[in-house]
């Protein structure tokens, strides 16, 4: 039997969130069930991010794995701007069930941390206000059927699973989740998964913060040619770990530091590694066996 909590007991739970800034990072106070954390958040490229591994570890064990409702409140930040709560409920996995202001909302934690999902729905309501003028514009020429929204286990670099969210085009949905639980069960790392429209959908914001991301209707950088990703037929894994390269441009500037192949360490896609036999064997194709470009964080399917 599920324990559910009446909703006034959840929003006393928490107490606001607040931030100060620190240099280029901030520290972020939280206050759960009378007993406070304290975790600092890195500012990557100009754009401030919680990390979603330091708020699980805070909340887990807090509260009764069920169908909780649990709010959440922040305060604004010396410069007056607000923490996308939005934000960081998706990057903990939750889903939003009611925004009250932007300094509140309500979630529904319908899963235990614990638990390992790998799921596909069609692109709930609050998932397409989120990419509606984004990765998801008024030149896409398809609706938002021809999308699935996807929820994927992983494990981080510290071993830690995480709940990633990532959007690919329906009649792929099932087959990237095999692809995916592949790499789980090989515990391959990745460290983020999450949708491009939390960078403004931006590819180098995205690949700055080594996130992992697929559907983003956009042509190919520099050219007039749509992208696989426009068409949710193409999937980029840690960024950094695995650098684009054209010339002597490198993209991300963080993954100068993995240009050399032969030198593996982990996160890096290689030949023989567990995320290359998960999608080759399934007929995708890798960029790291282009000539130009090399981009070794990017599978595509024909």
């Amino acid at each position: 039997m599920r324990i559910i909590l009446p909703i006034m007991l959840a929003v006393l739970a928490i107490s606001p969130l607040t931030v100060y800034a620190s240099g280029d990072n901030a520290t972020v106070n939280m206050q759960v069930n009378e007993r406070t954390f304290q975790f600092e958040a890195q500012n990557i490229e100009g754009m401030l991010h919680f990390l979603p591994a330091d708020i699980a570890a805070m909340l887990q064990g807090h509260f009764s794995e069920g169908d909780i409702r649990l709010a959440i409140q922040t305060a604004p930040t010396r410069n007056g701007r607000y923490i996308s709560l939005r934000e960081i409920s998706q990057q903990l996995g939750f889903r939003v069930a009611w925004v009250g202001s932007r300094n509140m909302v309500i979630v529904d934690i319908s899963r235990p941390f614990s638990e390992i999902t790998f799921a596909q729905e069609p692109l709930p309501e609050y998932v397409r206000d989120i990419i509606r003028g984004r990765s998801f514009h008024d030149h896409t020429p398809f609706d938002y059927s021809y999308l699935t929204y996807l929820t994927i286990t992983h494990v981080d670099f510290e071993g830690n699973y995480q709940i990633g969210h990532m959007i690919v085009a329906t009649e792929l949905g099932e087959e990237v989740l095999d692809i995916f639980r592949e790499i789980f069960e090989a515990r391959f790392p990745i460290a983020r998964i999450r949708l491009i429209d939390f960078y403004g959908a931006e590819d180098y914001p995205s690949m700055a913060d080594n996130n992992s991301v697929a559907f983003n209707f956009r042509n190919i950088a520099g050219t007039n040619t749509l992208s696989r990703h426009a068409l949710g037929r193409a999937i980029d894994i840690n960024p950094i770990q695995n650098p684009y390269i054209r010339g002597n441009a490198i993209w991300p500037r963080a993954g100068q530091e993995y240009l050399n192949r032969e030198y593996v360490r982990p996160g890096m896609i290689t030949p023989d590694c567990p995320v290359y036999n998960a999608f080759i064997s399934r007929g995708w194709i890798w960029g790291g066996n282009w000539r130009s470009p090399l981009d070794y964080h990017h599978f595509e399917r024909p």
